[in-house]
């Protein structure tokens, strides 16, 4: 079994992650501030965000898949949105607190399978409790809770599409894809890596 303590490399690795997506993610922002303006004509804007809100739970679901410990989904999401607002993210600290209550989600997902589980299936619902902890948030603090119950399932149910689609399938591939190099051979991931296929964690 391996140790549930951190290491150096895996302050090195959070920090790496977090910086590398805290760019992602002002990338993503600005992407979707273009987003909605196309989308304005056809009356989806208020969709333009949702469509790609899964890339936001990124550095969570990825920074646990290779390194596999407690703690590492909240503070890799928390570096990167601190990361983020330091680069220019005009949201102010609230992105940090985003960034704590998205990486609280994944936090509590890969907590419910006792940091054993690491598939598709936990990387998924990670993906989904991050998208949901922030939509509550969101109710109020961007006043979602005012739309339409339609419009407000019809969001939630593409954002949860867009979680499950970027944060856990495109992440689980990203960290399979990294473990068969070799680069990530030192973490959890790597130690399961064996002629290039990718174990769950049994222990």
């Amino acid at each position: 079994m391996t140790t549930k303590k951190w290491e150096l490399k895996d302050i090195i690795m959070m920090a790496i992650l977090g910086v590398v997506f805290s760019a992602v993610y002002l990338a993503v922002f600005d992407g979707g501030v273009v987003l909605s303006t196309v989308l304005a004509p056809t009356g989806f804007s208020n969709f333009s965000f949702e469509i790609i809100y899964g890339v936001w739970f990124m550095a969570a679901t990825l920074a646990a898949y290779i390194i596999r410990k407690p703690g590492v989904a909240l503070v890799t999401e928390v570096l990167a949105s601190a990361v983020e607002l330091l680069m220019g993210n005009s949201g102010g600290v609230t992105v940090v607190l985003t960034g704590m209550i998205q990486g609280a989600g994944a936090e509590l997902a890969f907590a419910l399978f006792r940091y054993k589980k690491w598939d598709l299936a936990s990387m998924s619902l990670a993906s989904v409790f991050s998208a949901s902890f922030i939509f509550c948030y969101e109710l109020y603090y961007l006043n979602y809770i005012a739309l339409a119950p339609g419009l407000l399932i019809a969001q939630l149910a593409v954002r949860f599409v867009s979680a499950i689609v970027f944060s856990g399938v495109i992440c689980k591939l990203a960290g399979d894809g990294l473990a068969k190099t070799g680069v990530v051979k030192s973490y959890a991931i790597g130690a399961k890596a064996k002629i290039g296929k990718v174990y769950d964690e049994e222990d």
